[in-house]
C-alpha cells in the first residue's frame, strides 16, 4: 500500500494511538491488520470455492449415475421392442412360407390335372391329323 502524507484517521489508528502504541509501529501493525484480513479473506473466498466444487462433483456424479440408469433403461426397452419386432417378423415370415407352400401345392396339382387332360387330348388330335397327313401324302 502506498504511503500516504495524510495521518491514518482509521479507527484502529486511534485505538492505537488511544492506547499509547509506539507511533513508528502504527502504520506498520495497521498494513498487517489488513494482511491477515486479506489472508483470511482468500481462505474464506478458498474454503467456498472448496465447497462448491465438492457440492459440484457430487451433482455431476448424481446427473451421471442417473443418465446411466436411464441409458440402461432405454438400452433394456429398445432391446425388448427389437427382440418383440424380430418374433413378430419371423411369424409373418412363417405365415407367408405357408401361404406360398400351400399355393405351390395348389399350382402343382393344378398342373397335375391339366398334363392329365391336355396329353390325351393331344393325343386324340394326333391321330386324325396323322390319318389327314397321310391323305394329303397319298393323294
Amino acid at each position: 500500500m502506498p504511503n500516504s502524507t495524510k495521518p491514518d484517521t482509521s479507527a484502529i489508528h486511534r485505538v492505537l494511538i488511544d492506547s499509547g502504541a509506539d507511533p513508528k509501529l502504527i502504520h506498520p501493525a495497521i498494513e498487517e491488520i489488513r494482511n491477515l484480513s486479506g489472508q483470511n479473506v482468500i481462505t474464506a473466498i478458498g474454503a467456498q470455492i472448496t465447497e462448491i466444487r465438492s457440492e459440484m462433483h457430487a451433482q455431476i456424479t448424481e446427473l451421471r449415475s442417473e443418465m446411466q440408469a436411464q441409458i440402461t433403461e432405454l438400452r433394456a426397452e429398445m432391446q425388448s421392442q427389437i427382440t418383440e419386432l424380430r418374433a413378430e417378423m419371423q411369424s409373418q415370415i412363417t405365415g407367408l412360407r405357408a401361404e406360398m407352400q400351400s399355393q405351390i401345392t395348389g399350382l402343382r396339382a393344378e398342373m397335375n390335372t391339366l398334363n392329365k387332360v391336355i396329353w390325351p387330348l393331344i393325343s386324340l388330335l394326333f391321330i386324325p391329323m396323322l390319318a389327314l397327313a397321310y391323305k394329303i401324302l397319298m393323294s
